[in-house]
Formats: structure tokens, sequence, C-alpha cells
């Protein structure tokens, strides 16, 4: 199969590069991958007609590669001079012990990072292969893992994850693959597919669907495991004589019969997935669903099993997959009072969530038709997005900005609660396209020009953003059944709420909320300043030219490791996948400048300064109070670390 092209098509934006890679094959379905690579490239997965492409971008580069070693038998010791010595060769276990293991090639990687070519100012294709499936990818999933500055070292976290990524394939066969490989790219040495350590596991046949799955969501769970107890599923009890064993979710549903949901959990062995025990649960729908998507929550959290599964006729509902449902013991039974705390686990719906209405076009009202649902808030709320450009948050738990508790507030009355409605949205918005911003190569009609009017201010207009007062009005949304929602937690650890990055794409229409709690502050604030930067609005992502091609998907994309990136806030490019092209919105690299040590005091003063004097207006937010406190600690810090003799000289 052609390669993937190492030049892209390199056309200058605003706010820096659109980096469009012609593919020889139809893209039915891209994923970037959440995981940074160990060398510190950013990876790409794209299905199309006979199997998977993996794609590394970026990162250091291979170094030179090192001899492999081979593990020979030792020589059998003896006297040299006794040639009247017996030797008996009749023993297969000697004879295989004595074949040397070949090993594969070793590599490492540069230290340094990659220099940035003036002439091609951004991140190179470091590594590509293809993992043939035999057959049409039509849907990918990937596991929803917070980056790294986001995770704590203390909470749980799958031990495979740190070495291999997890794909999930839906194919053309009616079967679902899972697919895992190393994280690591492999040395261009390597060329074979065994050399690549790939585990392919299909899920087919009577546990499978019996037409196409629509769509996939992966995620995972752990369970203990009882030192005393007899596990069956692994080839021999010592793999899982640990106190814990993780295992893969793996979810999928179709429109056969009503709707069906397919729920599968695959155990994981010495990071290999182990196949012959897969245990497999179908749920029937009302209805056949739109898309589905595991809760982004980590094992131990009760919500970490929650299924959200989007029904295109206007509904949202939850599904527990382990619920613990008591059993039913008689009261008069004399039995222990042991036999009262036994459960069975088994699945359970929460919850169900309509959106408003809307006038059909025979006059009649009905319930506005949702096109895609995603998890928010780091799985604590739910954001809808409709066919005609409304999206919406439904806050779950009452845990965003000036919300009330809701009916899962912090999981206390989950396995309580069955059913319900919220049709309330916490925070909302629409998708609209500016008519100044059409795009005239796509577009065969005469652009037209709003003349800029002048809005006077008054209490009505107040709030409303001043790019639409002066530079004229905006326009509607066309309805479209095409869309999709992508989420990205960009705040770090010690952050109470996760904040988070959403890209929207409705139609040909696509924007982006560079911060979901900025903007949720900002829509319920009452009074004080309104925030018109930014990171509190809506912002369309304009000017992408995608050839006359279809917009298929858009995505995050973690960026490439590289240290001058770390001074920029937005740590991701954006994916964006059309019929028959992968393109990347990037910024333009530059080299990291050293600055003299005289430049960073004054440039530290400055900002100390311009810091304080916004505390005094009441003005400073929330990353000039980490700059002032982080300031503060590093002064009593020289404070009590001061030289001895410096003391000495004091108190003498």
């Amino acid at each position: 199969m052609p390669s993937f092209p190492t030049r892209p098509l390199v056309k200058l934006r605003d706010d820096g590069l659109q980096l469009s890679y012609q593919l020889p094959q139809r893209v039915h379905a891209a994923k970037a991958y959440p995981i940074l690579a160990p060398n510190g490239s950013s990876i790409i997965v794209y299905g199309y007609e006979n199997g998977l492409k993996v794609i590394w971008r970026g990162g250091k580069r291979f170094s030179a590669l090192k001899p492999s070693t081979q593990k020979a038998a030792k020589p059998a010791r003896g006297n040299s001079s006794n040639d009247d010595a017996v030797m008996i060769i009749d023993s297969d276990d000697e004879s295989a012990a004595e074949t040397p293991k070949e090993e594969g090639p070793v590599y490492e990687f540069e230290e340094d990072e990659t220099e940035v070519d003036s002439a091609y100012p951004f991140e190179d294709i470091l590594r590509q292969i293809d993992i043939p499936l035999g057959s049409r990818v039509l849907e990918l999933a990937v596991p929803r893992i917070l980056p790294e500055t986001a995770r704590s070292p203390l909470d749980p976290f799958p031990p495979a994850l740190k070495k291999l990524m997890v794909i999930s394939a839906v194919c053309t066969d009616y079967s679902t693959r899972i697919v895992t490989l190393p994280l690591i790219p492999p040395h261009p040495s390597q060329t074979e597919l065994a050399s690549w350590q790939v585990q392919t596991v299909s899920i087919s046949g009577g546990v499978s669907h019996q037409e196409v799955p629509r769509g996939v969501s992966i995620s995972f769970t752990c369970q203990e495991i009882e030192s005393d107890e007899d596990v069956t599923m692994s080839p021999t009890k010592s793999d899982f004589q640990d106190s814990e064993r993780w295992d893969l979710l793996v979810a999928t549903h179709s429109a056969e019969a009503s709707g069906l949901l397919l729920i599968h959990r695959i155990p994981i062995v010495e990071d290999r997935l182990y196949d012959d025990e897969i245990v497999s649960r179908r749920v029937y729908l009302p209805a056949p669903a739109k898309n589905i998507s595991f809760n982004p929550s980590t094992f131990p959290a009760l919500r970490h099993s929650t299924l959200l599964v989007a029904f295109h006729s206007g509904c949202v509902k939850v599904y527990s997959c382990f619920c613990r449902k008591p059993a039913k013991v008689s009261r008069r039974a004399s039995g222990p009072q042991s036999d009262f705390e036994k459960a069975e686990t088994e699945g359970r719906w929460l919850i169900s969530l309509y959106p408003g209405f809307e006038q059909s076009p025979s006059g009649l009202a009905r319930r506005k038709t949702i096109i895609d649902a995603e998890w928010v808030l780091g799985g604590r709320a739910i954001m809808v997005l409709m066919a005609d450009g409304e999206w919406g948050v439904w806050d779950l738990e009452g845990a965003g900005p000036g919300s009330t508790k809701g009916p899962l507030q912090r999981q206390s009355s989950i396995q309580g609660v069955t059913g319900g409605s919220l049709t309330a949205f916490s925070v909302s918005g629409r998708i609209v396209s500016r008519l100044t911003g059409r795009n005239k190569a796509d577009s065969n009609e005469s652009p037209v020009e709003p003349r800029p009017k002048f809005a006077p201010m008054t209490p009505s207009t107040k709030r409303v953003r001043e790019d639409t007062l002066l530079k004229g009005t905006l326009g509607t949304s066309t309805p479209s059944l095409c869309g999709e929602i992508s989420v990205y937690q960009t705040s770090s650890l010690r952050d109470a709420l996760p904040d988070e990055s959403v890209l929207l794409r409705h139609g040909t229409q696509s924007a982006v909320i560079p911060s979901l709690l900025s903007l949720w502050r900002n829509a319920i604030k009452a009074s004080g300043t309104f925030d018109a930067s930014n990171r509190c609005r809506v912002s369309p992502i304009q000017d992408i030219h995608l050839m006359g091609e279809n917009f298929t998907g858009i995505g995050h994309l973690p960026a490439a490791a590289r240290r001058s990136r770390d001074t920029e806030r937005q740590d991701f490019d954006i994916l964006i996948t059309s019929e028959h092209r992968i393109i990347i919105l990037a910024p333009k690299l530059t080299e990291l400048e050293e600055i003299p040590v005289s430049r960073q005091s004054t440039s530290e003063e400055a900002t100390t300064e311009a810091d304080q004097l916004m505390l005094r207006r009441g003005e400073l937010d929330v990353d000039g109070m980490d700059r002032l406190l982080s300031g503060m600690a590093s002064g009593n810090r020289s404070m009590r670390t001061g030289s001895p003799i410096k003391r000495a000289r004091i108190f003498a």
C-alpha cells in the first residue's frame, strides 16, 4: 500500500499553519491517541479499506542502531584432554536450550530535540506502519485517557497503558477488532509485522452483532482478586495472584431488532488481552442509538463504568454497567445476616435526559434531533449537539459553576436513581456561520457584506460581544445531521474542577471552546465585568480548505513534546478529516531562544508588578493568582534556606 506522505501541502493561517496530507485511499475514520509516545511523538490512527495505519509525528528521532545480541547456550564444562568422554545428544530439551535466541534490534532516541527547519516549520512524520485486518474499518475508538499533567501518580492506572496503545475498530465483516501495539515507534529496520508486537483480538460470531455495528467505545475497569478463590479465566493461577486485575470494557451498538447494545469484558494478563474468557452482555434498546461513550472517570470512581447512549429521536440515557442488585431474601428466613449483603452485578438505566422542542415542517412540535453527545467536566456532565446547531450541557451532579445539586450529585445516590429527566441546560449556545466568513472557493454564491452598524450601550446589549456589534451580524446555522464533539482536558491536577477544550463540528461549520469552565462562569455571571476574552466564547474555525471534499471529522491531537510548545497555552493541535485527506492545524514552530538571566529577572519583576496592579483593581484572573502565590512561596523558601554564613553575620 502507498505510504503516508511526509511532505504536506502547507497553507498559512492567521493562527499558524494548515498541513494537508493527500492520501491515496479513502479515510473512513481517524483518531488521535491521547498519550504521547515515550520519545514525545504524537500518534494518529486512521482506518482504510484493508486495515489500520498508525503514524508517529514529531518527537525525538532514532539514534544509531546497535547490533542485536544473541543468547547462546554456555559450552559444557569438561576436561578438554579427555577424548573418551561420552556425550548424550538425544535430549530434545537440551537441543532446544542450545538454540541461540535472536533478539530484536536495540535502538534508542536522540537526546536533543530536532532543530526547526525554517523552510518547513512543522513536525515531521517519524514513522508509519500498516496493520492489515482483512476488512474495511468503518469506526475507531481509543480510550479517553487524561494527559500526564492531569493524572496523579497515586491514582490507579492500567499498567498496560504505560507501554501499549489500545485501539478498537469496527469492520464491515460484522466484527469488532481490538488491536494493541507498543507506544514506542518501531525502528525503520523492523519491516515485518511480527517484529512490531501487534496483538489483534476479534469479537465475532455468536457474541457479536448480526449486522455492521454503528459505533464503539472502550474503557478500563478493575476488580479485586482474592488469592484463595479458584480463578478460571487465566492460563495459570499464578497470573492472577495479585490483589487486582484490570479488564478492558468494549461497548458496541447496532440497529438490529429495535436496537442492540453489546458490552464485552476482556481480561488483561501480563499486558496482553486474554480472549479465551470474554464476558458479554446484551442490552436491547428502545431505538437504534446514535452514539455511545464511556465515562472518562477512572477506577475506583463509581461512574467509571457508566455509559452514555444518545438516540437520534432526542434522548440521552445513562447506563451503569456494574450496578449492585441486592438479593431478595425473606425476612422470615432464618439465615445468617450475611445473606442480606449478597448482591448481583447487573446493568441498570440511571437517568434519561431530553432536549427542548422545535417546530417540524408540518407545524407540529417535536423533540430536537441529537447528532452527538459526549461527557464533559471530567464525567460529571453531558454535552449534546443538536441538528439545528444548538449545543448545551446537562450538569448531572451539580458540580459546575453556579449549579444546584443534580440527581447524580457526588454519586451518593447513583444506585437509587432509575429514571428522571433534566430538560434545562446549565449552559448552552449555538454554532452559527458569519456572513462575511464564507469560503469563496467552496461557495458559488456571491458573498454578502453586511454593513457595520453602531449599537448603543443599553442594558439589553451590554453583554453582547464587541465583534458582533461593530463587525456585522452572524448568519444562521443550516440544519445538519452530521456533527461531532471532541473534548480534551487542559487543566492540571491541582485544579478543583477539570477545565476542558471542546471542538464542535456541525455540517460544514466548526468551532472551538478554548475553556468550557470560563465560558460557563461567564454565562452565569449576573453582575460585574463581562469577560470578552477568547477563552470565554465559542470561536468559529475559519479558512479551512478541504479541496472540495466533505468534512468528516475533527478532534484534538496532543502536541508533540517540544520545549518551545511548553511556553504556549495550547498544548494540542487540531486534527481534521475529509474523504481522502488528513489536515492538521498547528502553530508555526520556532526555535526556543535562550533568555539572559538579567532579562528574565526584569520580565519577572514587570509581570509581578502588573499582577499586583490588577489585583488592586480586582481584575486578576486565576493564572495571575497562581503566579502571585508561587512567588510568595518561593520568596519564603529563599528566606528559610538562606546561607548559614549570612545568618551568622546577622546574629553576631
